[in-house]
């Protein structure tokens, strides 16, 4: 049976792939984090630092996987403005030490941050320009997965969402827990993307993954909307009152770090390549039920 590391394994991704591969392959899952599974067949689950180099390293070389699907990240956009050596860190180290191991194909998920906003949804060949930082250390943990003899495949995402256990709230998830609770909401207006389903997006990384298909693949949702117009979809299938939400614009919001606003993903490439199909976000919220 073919092995697979997952680093990141208690975060939504980490969780939605390793439900998914352990079918198929013996998964060997990494995180600072207490293990949230509850099943033990073809799972080793390691606690372990990821920015302990040293550490992590003994249990990879041990185990000697053929795919490494790094989803280990700090994705908080105003936390990395903030915390820049936790960003760096981890988004930025871990893929540094990832491409000096002597095996396996490195799949590594980066974000649409990648881009400065003005021209969304973007191509794999557009132009990068990240607005903040948090957008710059993905960008340079590409850089560093690219010019590693390594086989890889880059996969860009945006507004993953769905549930998990003991995972910190998403941008859906919160807003069905807030106006689950009444709470009024402001949402932007101008801030585009089209958000994709975890598990969604574990199925076709993992067909784009155990495919021939390397580079730089694009993989979001197939719905590009508004935060508000997200919100308002969300508020209406979940059955709770849309007129919580109250429109504002990213400048009257006064986020910490600067966001790009026309961002998201075109996905053109990953409908041509691959079978799985990349959910609308009706279609998405239904798998939520």
């Amino acid at each position: 049976m073919r092995k697979v590391l997952v680093t990141g394994a208690a975060g939504l991704l980490g969780q939605s792939l390793i439900g998914k591969l352990r079918n198929k392959f013996t998964v060997e899952a990494i995180d600072i984090a207490d293990n949230p599974f509850d099943f033990h067949l073809n799972l080793i689950y390691r606690k372990s630092d990821l920015t302990d180099f040293d550490s992590a390293k003994t249990l990879i070389d041990g185990f000697q996987p053929d795919i490494i699907f790094n989803c280990a990240a700090y994705t908080d956009v105003d936390g990395c403005e903030k915390n820049r050596k936790t960003a760096y860190d981890l988004n930025v180290g871990v893929a540094k030490y990832l491409r000096a191991i002597s095996f396996g194909k490195i799949v590594q998920f980066s974000t649409d941050y990648v881009f400065n906003g003005e021209n969304g949804p973007y191509a794999e060949t557009d132009s990068t320009d990240p607005v903040g930082y948090y957008g710059e250390t993905k960008l340079e943990s590409e850089r560093l997965i690219r010019e590693s003899p390594r086989s890889y495949l880059i996969i860009r995402t945006n507004v993953l969402f769905g549930r998990g256990r003991n995972i910190r709230p998403n941008f859906i998830t919160w807003l069905v827990d807030k106006l689950k609770a009444g709470e009024r909401l402001k949402i932007v207006t101008d801030q585009f993307n089209n958000p994709v389903l975890a598990g969604n997006l574990a199925d076709a990384a993992i067909e784009a993954a155990t495919g021939n298909i390397e580079g730089i693949l694009h993989i979001g949702g197939a719905s590009y909307l508004s935060r508000y117009d997200i919100a308002v979809k969300t508020a209406r299938h979940f059955g709770s009152d849309a007129g919580l939400i109250a429109p504002i614009t990213t400048a009257e919001l006064g986020q910490t770090a600067k966001r790009p606003l026309r961002g998201g993903l075109k996905i053109d490439l990953a409908r041509a390549i691959l079978k799985t199909k990349l959910l609308t976000l009706d279609e998405a919220l239904k798998l939520m039920d």
